[in-house]
C-alpha cells in the first residue's frame, strides 16, 4: 500500500471509519480480557499503576 501524503485541511474533511456504538458497548472487562489474550500487550502491574502520577491539564494551569 502506497503512502499517500495529504495537507491537515484535508485530513480534518476525513470521515473516519469507526463505529463508537460498537466501541460504547465494549465491557471493560472485554477489554481486559482482549488485552491479556495479546501477546504483544504490555498490561501494567497494580504497583506500577500506582507509581504513575496525574497528568496535569494545560488550559487548567493557565
Amino acid at each position: 500500500m502506497a503512502i499517500k501524503k495529504i495537507t491537515a485541511e484535508q485530513a480534518k474533511k476525513l470521515k473516519g471509519k469507526t463505529n463508537w456504538q460498537e466501541v460504547d458497548e465494549i465491557t471493560d472487562e472485554e477489554i481486559e480480557r482482549a488485552a491479556k489474550d495479546d501477546p504483544d500487550s504490555a498490561l501494567p502491574t497494580n504497583e506500577e499503576l500506582d507509581e504513575f502520577k496525574p497528568v496535569k491539564n494545560k488550559k487548567e494551569e493557565k
